[in-house]
């Protein structure tokens, strides 16, 4: 009788595991389809001159990707509705900073630059240059505008690039 019994607990809990896994299996394609896609969005963003992508995601349920988009809205709009019709909601985004300490940082100086507002052109992302000792300036829109000011400012801190990276 235990032997009874312990058969049918072994194959409850097989048929329980099976069906878990059964379940599970067919989230993951569409999990890893919508993690491809959201990367694309991400990469769109990479090289326009005039805005770069801060952030993409979609409540559970969701079938439109909300895109945060630091510099020109509308340039983005355009651009991701050519290419992803209705599949997009363009929004302004903010910096997302790295909360973990790195040593050579220069936090406060970082933020500074992060919170600039400056007709012409817009700072997407700061980082330690490989040097040590200047900050990389990452901007949309006008370089030559953004490297007059930012020389100006902060002379020998900081070495603009665009939105490259």
């Amino acid at each position: 009788m235990d032997v009874a019994l312990t058969s049918r607990l072994l194959l409850a809990v097989g048929l329980a595991v099976a069906c878990g896994a059964a379940a599970a299996q067919p989230d993951e394609p569409r999990e890893r389809a919508l993690a491809d896609f959201q990367q694309k969005i991400y990469q769109a963003g990479v090289g326009p001159a005039t805005w770069h992508v801060s952030m993409v995601g979609a409540s559970p349920g969701d079938k439109v990707q909300t895109v945060e988009v630091i510099g020109d809205l509308a340039a983005a709009r355009r651009a991701l509705d050519r290419r992803w019709p209705g599949q997009t909601r363009v929004v302004r985004g903010h910096i997302v900073s790295d909360l973990a300490y790195r040593r050579g940082h220069d936090y406060p100086f970082e933020a500074g630059l992060q919170s600039l507002d400056q007709p012409g052109f817009t700072v997407f992302k700061t980082d330690l240059a490989p040097d040590g000792h200047t900050t990389t300036v990452g901007v949309v829109g006008d370089l030559d505008a953004a490297r007059a000011y930012l020389e100006a400012h902060y002379p020998g801190r900081t070495v603009v690039h665009g939105n490259t990276r």
